[in-house]
């Protein structure tokens, strides 16, 4: 097994609380925690109902009210660190280390695990479902999983033959055209629906954490504030002036237009129109791994410190 660096928000941390345990065929399940929103989340997202936070040991956040409240999910069959969350309906899929993929049929009330290779030694870094039958996983050394059952079913390959780069995130940019981000200046698009994919190399070499679609752009960024905007599908990228060197790792749309991309020491940035501005926050809770706008301006944020909410001017 090849030993590589992970450049995912805090990987290089929670390496040191991975908690996955096996006993045969039985799986056991996530740790139940008296103070469970204040544990590592890196994947959030929201289905319009409910708000799913997802991070170290297996654990699952659930909010009903905008993030007001939280009850950790019961029953989750793993104590892998989760990275990612997908939701369609009252589908969630959460994928982690230990090539772990888990599905909810009913906004995370009851769980199954769909595909999980220990042996494997290496984490799955994002999850995205188009609706309840298609989606895709994807994760180190180019791991890159589809399936079109709703995860009955995975099929497990690499986006490339020739490449065995860490793909960060994927995303869908129109009904045929999907993107990856990944480490070493490295990205894919497909043009295709993502049966075939072509390797790109960005203007900057170091690793891309995230990606956001914002109107005919696709905003990239990653290691030490670096961003990057293409509005051709990658035919040609821009580096846009960052004012800080904090490496980013999550992004969502703001309630003014704009993007808002988060990461280490509190990072927090504004973008729009080719340019970055700095965002001063309320309070900072350390490294954030991602950021979710939820009503009006209401902005949940997860990361080292767990969960906090605020709102957004």
């Amino acid at each position: 097994m090849k030993i590589r660096k992970f450049n995912k928000l805090i990987l290089n941390l929670i390496l040191l609380m991975i908690a996955t345990v096996s006993v045969g065929e039985e799986t056991v399940t996530s740790e139940r925690m008296p103070k469970f929103e204040k544990s590592l989340y890196l994947g959030i997202k929201n289905n319009g109902t409910t708000v799913a936070a997802v991070g170290e040991r297996g654990h699952v956040a659930l909010s009903e009210d905008y993030g007001s409240t939280w009850i950790q999910a019961e029953g989750v069959p793993t104590r892998a660190t989760l990275t990612a969350v997908s939701m369609i309906g009252s589908n969630i899929w959460a994928v982690g280390h230990d090539t772990t993929i888990i599905h909810s049929s009913d906004n995370g009330q009851t769980w199954t695990k769909q595909f999980e290779d220990v042996e494997r030694e290496m984490p799955l870094l994002d999850v995205l479902f188009i609706n309840e039958s298609e989606g895709f996983a994807v994760g180190a050394y180019g791991t890159y999983l589809t399936t079109y059952d709703g995860g009955k079913n995975w099929n497990d390959g690499l986006i490339s033959e020739d490449e065995d780069y860490h793909l960060n995130k994927i995303i869908k940019v129109d009904e045929f055209k999907y993107f990856v981000v990944a480490e070493s200046g490295k990205a894919y698009r497909s043009f295709d629906s993502g049966n075939n994919w072509e390797s790109l190399d960005l203007p900057y070499s170091g690793s891309m954490f995230g990606a956001i679609l914002f109107g005919n752009e696709i905003i990239t960024y990653g290691l030490r504030g670096n961003v990057l905007v293409t509005s051709d599908f990658g035919d040609t990228f821009e580096q846009i002036e960052s004012p800080i060197h904090d490496s980013l790792f999550g992004s969502e749309h703001t309630i003014n237009n704009k993007i808002l991309l988060v990461g280490a020491n509190g990072a927090a940035l504004q973008y729009k129109n080719l340019s970055l501005s700095k965002v001063e926050l309320p309070s900072s809770d350390g490294d954030y791994a991602d950021v979710l706008s939820v009503k009006g301006n209401i902005l949940i944020f997860i990361g080292e410190n767990g969960i906090s909410t605020k709102q957004f001017r």
